[in-house]
């Protein structure tokens, strides 16, 4: 900006000319100055080609106004958690598959008019059984459960990126039928809120939760696999 308003002070330009170009550069600092520019994006919508070519998507929102929405600013650190937690969870009950490297896990994101993230998320497909992870992660993030509930520790949240703690809800989870084709078919995990769209996801009503919560402890995943196929 510095060299601009340099070159418009320096040029033959007439004097009206330079002014406003003078006075539109003032404008432009403050401007720049702002948080950021005020846009609207319109969210990717279901079946896209993000989704398509996905092992596990998932659609999150933020249901509360704090903390301050990080991921738009720091999305490198967020996705760099995500690969970590991913890894962690998937190394928990099947230590004998590769890791997830980089470009094998999507992270995309914007806020809405109320300043809350809404972002999707996806776990490319892998010829190996990669599913369980994904869902795992979606327990992670849009897990509700109280202290006093099984699986309570398991949170991490998108929006803050702390471990342990949650500000953000899952709307929509879909899975790959199959590793070669591009039909989906949706998860559940926990029951529907009606108040905004997300679901309540604790143990107590949900075997699929604790069937989740039991892989995490113990690492044995026979019986949930043979639940989601």
């Amino acid at each position: 900006m510095q060299d601009l308003q340099t070159g418009a002070e320096q040029s033959q330009s007439f004097e009206d000319y330079k002014e406003l170009t003078l006075k539109t550069f003032e404008a432009a600092l403050q401007w720049l100055a702002e948080r950021r520019v005020n846009v609207k994006r319109k969210p990717l919508s279901v079946s896209s080609d993000m989704e398509r070519k996905s092992s596990i998507c998932l659609r999150v929102r933020q249901i509360s106004a704090s903390p301050a929405v990080a991921p738009l600013s720091d999305v490198p650190k967020v996705v760099q958690s995500l690969y970590q937690l991913t890894n962690s969870i998937q190394k928990q009950h099947s230590p004998h598959l590769r890791p997830f490297v980089e470009g094998e896990i999507h992270f995309v994101s914007s806020t809405d008019q109320d300043d809350k993230l809404q972002a999707m998320l996806t776990l490319k497909k892998r010829k190996n059984v990669d599913q369980i992870p994904g869902l795992i992660l979606a327990f992670f993030v849009g897990n509700t459960s109280s202290l006093t509930d099984l699986g309570q520790e398991y949170k991490w949240c998108l929006a803050g990126n702390p471990m342990g703690s949650n500000w953000c809800g899952i709307t929509c989870i879909t899975k790959a039928v199959s590793w070669w084709q591009i039909s989906r078919t949706s998860v559940q995990l926990g029951e529907p809120n009606g108040n905004d769209g997300t679901w309540t996801m604790t143990e107590i009503k949900c075997a699929a939760i604790k069937r989740l919560i039991s892989i995490m402890r113990s690492g044995d995943q026979t019986e949930f696999i043979n639940k989601l196929k």
